[in-house]
């Protein structure tokens, strides 16, 4: 079955779980940024923590030193405690995956690890590919094995920015990822027409149909907007919204999301 159950919430296909990502690079931002986000109409917390890392002068030389891992797990526990059970996610993303941070893969998997450890996060984003279509497969499984002795979820990631895969590389691609170990499969590819989220659309009801999954399965960009709303229909369980700034191209803001998820799907959020 395609369900997962994080705390109190369950994910699966039908009206999509809307997260909202946390994108303030300092510190005192970010816990003002959630506080806010914790008042809007979302049910799922992105900690884009490549936003605050990105900021850092000499990343890599700050990274030697002890403190900069006591204020990654400061603002985790802030995160968490005004979160006050809602799920969350950590994420780190690359620059060549849309991100703000440029550095190793063993870096990144060392700040993953520590917020899987700290228990404060429910879900580690970790992405697929390493470079273009290459996987690091040694290094993908260490990660996901880390992650998942600390009791908590993957979420294998890939965002292609320039186009649309076709239904079965998409298909092809969310397998891999299952595969792999993820406990969510998410995909977010550019849509430069209403055909390629089409496409998008029949990989993941093709895929749920199969019992792939848990997915994310996003089309971005301005087509593929209604595909954001409809995707849970055919089988994803979680969308994106923004709630200071879009983090993705096509992105809308979260009051928007719950009107269109409402009148789409009947009624509110039960």
């Amino acid at each position: 079955m395609n369900i997962l159950k994080i705390r109190e919430m369950v994910l699966e296909a039908g009206r999509p779980k809307i997260a909202v990502p946390i994108v303030s690079a300092d510190p005192k931002e970010i816990i003002a940024e959630c506080e806010s986000i914790r008042q809007m109409p979302c049910q799922i917390l992105e900690w884009r923590a490549d936003k605050y890392l990105g900021a850092i002068e000499n990343l890599e030389a700050a990274m030697e030193q002890k403190e900069f891992y006591l204020d990654i797990i400061k603002i985790l526990d802030d995160i968490n405690f005004i979160a006050a059970g809602m799920p969350i996610i950590f994420t780190v993303r690359s620059k060549s995956q849309g991100g703000d941070v440029q550095m190793g893969q063993e870096h990144i998997a060392e700040i993953r690890s520590l917020a899987a450890q700290s228990g404060l996060v429910d879900f580690i984003d970790i992405e697929f590919f390493t470079a273009g279509s290459t996987v690091d497969e040694v290094l993908l499984r260490k990660q996901i094995d880390e992650v998942h002795k600390h009791s908590c979820k993957v979420i294998l990631s890939h965002h292609d920015f320039l186009e649309m895969p076709n239904p079965s590389e998409l298909v092809g691609i969310v397998k891999r990822m299952a595969n792999m170990g993820a406990d969510i499969c998410k995909v977010a590819a550019m849509a430069s027409s209403k055909e390629d989220s089409k496409n998008l659309l029949k990989a993941t009801a093709f895929l749920n149909k199969n019992d792939v999954g848990p997915m994310i399965m996003i089309a971005m960009g301005e087509h593929g907007k209604p595909a954001r709303v409809s995707a849970g229909k055919y089988g994803s369980c979680i969308t994106f919204a923004s709630g200071k700034q879009e983090s993705a191209p096509g992105q809308v803001d979260v009051y928007t999301m719950k009107k269109w998820l409402d009148d789409y799907y009947g009624g509110e959020e039960g």
